[in-house]
Formats: structure tokens, sequence, C-alpha cells
């Protein structure tokens, strides 16, 4: 529970960093650099920073998805906005003391009744950027879990892969696959 209070608070965190203006001055101008960059693990969604043009399987615009780096580049904000007045916004951050990239994505949509999900980095997933599996625990009868793997694309593209399984990850089913093309000047 601590742990979910945890990130609750550090996307919040995020979210004000994410959303006010930088000052910058001289004194900044020649910091050195934040250790973040120089270490791969935390830029393995490097690749997925930019403002996109989320289009479904079929090539349709779907949604417009906002990614930045955030916090010397230690963190990374997606703020997600599709029809209906359906909005998101996660922040994703690799930990250094686990091992793993961990996420929390709070969205007014549905069928996440609470509208907030946790996910943690898969460790067996060996492939291009980041397979996330959630962290809901399991309950007596119901096998059902979800993961979405964020991978890089050619052209400067990213593919949004999100799956279920009803066996308790024994198999899995495509539920929707997305692929994030960069925002052409004026779109929104």
């Amino acid at each position: 529970m601590n742990m979910h209070l945890g990130w609750i608070g550090a996307i919040a965190v995020a979210a004000s960093v994410a959303s006010s203006p930088f000052h910058h001055d001289a004194a900044h101008a020649n910091a050195t650099p934040s250790p973040c960059t120089a270490d791969s693990n935390y830029q393995r969604l490097s690749f997925w920073v930019g403002d996109w043009a989320v289009l479904d399987s079929l090539g349709a615009r779907y949604a417009t998805q906002r990614v930045h780096s955030v916090v010397d580049d230690c963190a990374i904000t997606v703020d997600w906005t599709s029809g209906g007045g359906n909005k998101g916004m996660g922040m994703y951050a690799y930990d250094r003391k686990t091992g793993v990239w961990k996420q929390i994505y709070v969205s007014n949509q549905l069928p996440t009744p609470s509208g907030v999900s946790f996910r943690t980095s898969d460790p067996s997933y060996a492939g291009p950027g980041v397979r996330f599996v959630s962290l809901d625990e399991a309950t007596a009868g119901n096998l059902a879990r979800s993961r979405t793997t964020i991978i890089p694309s050619s052209e400067h593209r990213a593919i949004q892969l999100f799956e279920d399984s009803p066996d308790g990850g024994k198999t899995w089913h495509v539920v929707f696959k997305a692929e994030d093309r960069p925002l052409q000047p004026g779109e929104s």
C-alpha cells in the first residue's frame, strides 16, 4: 500500500515539474549532466520522448500523446488524450535499487474502476523497449493479467502493444496495437 502512495506522490511531483516553466541561468548552464543520462538503464524509453499522433491498427488516428523526459532524464511523463474526453497521465522511471522500471498510470478511462494502474517491467522480456506487467494481485478464481510493451520502430516511431491473458500469463492475446507517429506542425 505504501508503495502505491509513494508512486502517487511521485507522479504529482513529476506533473508539477513537467508543467512548470523552466528557468535557465548561467549557473545551471554549466551544471554537471545528470547521472541518469549516462546510464543506459534509464534511457531504455528515451526513443519514446516526443509529441505523438497515436494510430490504431487500421491507421486511423486514435489519440494524442505527449511524452516528456523529466527530473534530469531520470523519469518520463506521458499525457494521453483521446476521443470522448478520455485522458490519462503516466510516470515511468527506472529503479536502480530493484533493477526494474516502474509505472503508475492514472486515467478517467474504464474498465479500471479506480482509474489507477501500477506496473513494473517484466524481467523475462529481452526485446527492445520495455514490457510492463500489472502489479495487481491475483485473486482466487481471477487469473486475468495484462501487459503493455513499448517498442521503438523505424522512422522515429514507436509501437505500443497491449495484451491480456485469461490464464495467469500462460497465453496472451493482443487487445490493442498502436503506432506512435510524430505530430506534424500544427497538429494537436
